[in-house]
This record gives C-alpha cells, sequence and structure tokens, in this order.
C-alpha cells in the first residue's frame, strides 16, 4: 500500500451526484438516494489539510461542474493551490479538444499541482473559460464510447480467499497505488473507493480534515482497511461496458444497496454475481493506472457537438462610411439570410434603420449591456463592421471548440469583426462594444490565422511539443526557486506499487 503523500493525486470530492450511472463506477453514483454537495466551508479546510502536498490536488465528483458553488469553490483552489499555467490552456481554437486535453494529461507530475474529473456535462460547457484558466491537467470522459469498468461490489470472504493470499493482493491493489486518497463531506480517507463506500452506505466518516492528514503510513491506515474487505478491485474479476449502467454485485452487497433503498437496484441496473460460478483464471488483476479504454481519443463521444457553439448572435456594426442605401440593401440581405439579430452603432442615426429592420438597436456607453438584455444574449457573438461575415467564417465556428474567454479576430479577411462570448469573465462588469478587446487580458485576444479546422487540431508533433514545452516551464519554475510539481522523481514515486 502507499501512503497518501506518495500518490500522484489525492481527490476533494465536491459532490458524488452524476447525470450518468455508469457500471463500475468507483464513486458509486446512482445508487444514493440524496447524493452529497460538499459546503464551501468544508471545501476551504479540504484545501488548507493538502498545503504541502507536491501532487496534483484533484476536483472531483460524481460530476464537479454540477456543484452550484463550483465558480465559488475555484476561487478559493486557485488561490491556495498550485499555481496559474496559461502556456497550454485551450486559448486557441481547437478542431479536436481531446487531443488537446491528451497533450496536456501525459505531464501528471509536471503539471500547476490542480486537476479536474469530469464527464462534460452542460455545465463544463457554461464553466470553459474558468476551467481553461485554472487546471493544467484534466482527466475528461463522457462515457459515450466503450470502456470496460470492472465489478468492484464483491466482497473476498464470498469468493473464499484466505487472508494470507488475501493480504498481498490487497497492498498492490491499482486504486490505492496508481490513484487516490479521497476527501469527502464526511473527512479524509486513504483510498478513493473506500470514500464511496462509506458515503454510500452510512459508514463512520473518515479522519479529521485537517493539515498534515495525508502523511499517514499504511500501518495508520486502521479500521478504514475494513472497507478493502467490501471491495474487489484488487482481484481478477470480470467487467462490463460502463454503458450499460447495470452492477455486478454479490449477494452482500445486494443486501446493503436493498438496505438504502439503492436507486438503481429498484430501477433494475444491478445483476447479483454469483460467487460460486467465479473463475479467478478467466479474468486478470488490473496493474495499470488506465485499465478501460484502449485509444483515449474516444474518451470524447458525443459531447464533441455540445462544446462547439450553440448558438452565434450575429450583430451588424454601423459606420458612417456605409451610405444609408447601402446599408439598407446589407441589412435586408442579412434579415432574408436570418443572420440579423440587432444593429449597433456609435452614430445614433443608425437607429431609424433598425426600427425599418423591426430589429434592436444598441449605442453609446451601454450598447453591450443593452445588447445582451435585447437578444438574451447568453452564448457567441459576432459582430462585424459594416458587412456581413462570410458564411466560411460560421462553417468554421461550428466545427471547432472556442474559449468563451477569448476574443477572436482576423483570419482570411480584411472585414474589421469582433467574436465573442457574453458570458466571458472579462465583460463580467461590462465593456464598452465597439473596442471590446480593451476589456481583455492580452493571451485572451487572439488574431485567428485561418478559417479551417485542419489548422486548428494538434498533429503528433504538436503534441510532442506541447509535453515538452511543460517540461520546460516546470523546469524554469524549478530553477529559479518557485513553487512546481515534483517532477520526475515524484513520477517514480507515483507509478510505483507499494506493498
Amino acid at each position: 500500500m502507499k501512503s497518501p503523500a506518495d500518490m500522484k493525486v489525492i481527490q476533494i470530492e465536491i459532490t458524488n451526484a452524476c447525470p450518468l450511472k455508469c457500471s463500475g463506477c468507483t464513486r458509486l453514483c446512482g445508487h444514493h438516494e440524496e447524493p452529497f454537495f460538499m459546503d464551501f466551508e468544508t471545501f476551504k479546510a479540504a484545501v488548507d489539510s493538502l498545503k504541502g502536498f507536491d501532487g496534483i490536488v484533484g476536483v472531483m465528483g460524481g460530476e464537479p461542474t454540477i456543484h452550484p458553488e463550483f465558480p465559488r469553490f475555484m476561487d478559493y483552489y486557485r488561490a491556495n493551490v498550485g499555481y496559474d499555467d496559461h502556456t497550454t490552456g485551450s486559448y486557441k481554437p481547437t478542431g479536436d479538444y481531446m487531443r488537446h486535453v491528451l497533450a496536456n494529461t501525459w505531464h501528471t507530475d509536471y503539471s500547476n499541482k490542480r486537476g479536474l474529473w469530469s464527464m462534460m456535462p452542460p455545465k463544463y460547457y457554461e464553466h470553459f473559460e474558468l476551467i481553461q484558466d485554472t487546471f493544467a491537467y484534466q482527466s475528461l470522459n463522457d462515457h459515450s464510447k466503450p470502456s470496460l469498468h470492472q465489478t468492484q461490489l464483491v466482497t473476498r470472504k464470498e469468493l473464499g480467499i484466505p487472508d494470507e493470499e488475501w493480504f498481498k493482493l490487497r497492498d498492490r491493489c491499482w486504486v490505492q497505488n496508481l490513484w487516490s486518497a479521497s476527501i469527502t463531506p464526511k473527512g479524509a480517507f486513504f483510498c478513493e473507493v473506500a470514500a464511496a463506500m462509506d458515503a454510500t452506505l452510512g459508514g463512520p466518516g473518515g479522519w479529521k480534515i485537517e493539515p498534515g492528514w495525508w502523511q499517514r503510513k499504511p500501518e495508520d491506515f486502521g479500521d478504514q482497511l475494513n472497507w478493502c474487505e467490501m471491495c474487489s478491485a484488487c482481484l481478477p474479476m470480470p467487467s462490463r461496458d460502463a454503458r450499460d449502467q447495470c452492477d455486478d454485485v454479490s449477494p452482500v452487497w445486494a443486501e446493503k444497496l436493498e438496505g438504502i433503498k439503492s436507486p438503481k437496484l429498484r430501477k433494475g441496473l444491478v445483476n447479483v454475481f454469483d460467487p460460486q460460478v467465479w473463475q479467478k483464471d478467466k479474468h486478470s488483476i488490473i496493474q495499470t493506472h488506465m485499465p478501460y479504454m484502449d485509444d483515449q481519443e474516444t474518451r470524447m463521444g458525443k459531447v464533441r457537438d455540445r462544446m462547439t457553439p450553440h448558438k452565434i448572435t450575429e450583430v451588424l456594426w454601423l459606420t458612417c462610411a456605409l451610405k444609408d442605401d447601402a446599408a439598407r440593401a446589407l441589412i435586408d440581405a442579412m434579415k432574408a439570410a436570418g443572420r440579423l439579430a440587432a444593429i449597433a452603432s456609435r452614430d445614433e442615426n443608425a437607429a431609424a434603420l433598425a426600427e425599418q429592420a423591426g430589429v434592436p438597436f444598441v449605442s453609446g456607453a451601454h450598447a453591450l449591456k443593452d445588447l445582451i438584455a435585447a437578444t438574451n444574449g447568453k452564448d457567441w457573438a459576432l459582430l462585424c463592421k459594416d458587412a456581413a461575415m462570410p458564411v466560411e467564417f460560421l462553417d468554421f465556428a461550428k466545427t471547432c471548440v472556442f474559449n468563451p474567454g477569448v476574443i477572436h479576430g482576423g483570419g482570411p479577411t480584411t472585414l474589421d469583426y469582433q467574436f465573442f462570448n457574453f458570458r466571458a469573465l472579462s465583460l463580467r462588469n461590462g465593456g464598452d462594444l465597439f473596442n471590446l478587446a480593451s476589456a481583455y487580458p492580452a493571451r485572451k485576444v487572439v488574431t485567428l490565422k485561418s478559417w479551417k479546422k485542419k489548422d486548428y487540431v494538434l498533429s503528433d508533433v504538436g503534441m510532442f511539443l506541447r509535453r515538452l514545452l511543460k517540461r520546460w516551464v516546470w523546469f524554469n519554475r524549478k530553477i529559479r526557486g518557485k513553487e512546481a510539481a515534483r517532477g520526475s522523481f515524484g513520477a517514480w514515486k507515483g507509478n510505483k506499487v507499494s506493498v
């Protein structure tokens, strides 16, 4: 077994609610009548308790982004965990977001010590900018593609495994050795699965959430090891496609799930596993930290369509350079194409053109605020000066993932336009609609080099260079005496199975 101090990750579980109910979920999602949502004071205590831990402090669920206080939690987290590293955030568009994420994933021990685990629900899209600003490491999986999850809810005694054999298997468990300790509202735990079982079955809770709890050694784990008796993760067990939603459980577990009125049990999503027919020679013991998918790029399946812009509100910016007849012709053409949501201008005389067209008109210092109100703006806006944007741009925008915190311009055009999101954090306090870029930090003002998706997909060489960059950033911080992750020594400790 391994001390939490030697782990790559320690998770803070801010909720065990999740839109999915995957088979073999290590958080037992779907079995809770009332999922928990960690309160802010407990979250603060969890963050503070991990000061000095040099691995990743993970934010996980369930699905963490659906926590109603996620932005507030992240403000405290960013101020107290790791450091901001914007070198590899998604600020430029990406034509294959999962490749972008995977390019950052293989440097756990060179990250900014912050990690997010998510299945990318709609709330992920809503919090996209905050996530990019915060996390250099993300483990994403929408579970819409085949992935095999091992049966965990079987007790070793039902399988007839004697103590001598059991203790050796238990101490080499892949979950405890290669993954994480965990904090829930009920305390701190040496193992994430133990934490989930305690939360699900109404257990006694974990250790007090206090500084240094994670420095405990295996000989200090005490009564928490009783949860291992309820778990089959370290054994050669059958697996099931996570999309089935059905859990294979032993009779002991079936009885316990009935006792807590498990929603999955009531829905018929539990299959009682007969220990008498278990054939350990037909299955293998997991010895890797990613045992359930061969192709990591399939982690993002159906959610791909959810990550591209949902709605683009087109706004025509009129200036005195465009004569009235030309302006009317442009307005009529955009209306006929269903592409005109509003007209903006510094010239109040343009209001008459907007009125004739039957669309909102905005102007002056409060133009942005008025535009949001008039169009119910909640997603993307395309503001173009004295012209309609080419359809080529709209087609491009629908195929890439854009960071809503970034304002975009440029490309194969001389047109003056701004492609931005109403929800950008830079616009929380308003902004000058006719000079929006001034409200954004430099890294969030992006000039597009083209309007072709292929130009925004990381090549294999690009992924290699990304990983090289992460190590350079880490090395640079290290030699300057700044806070940095544990590096190669941490990689060795984190990948080592301890007994």
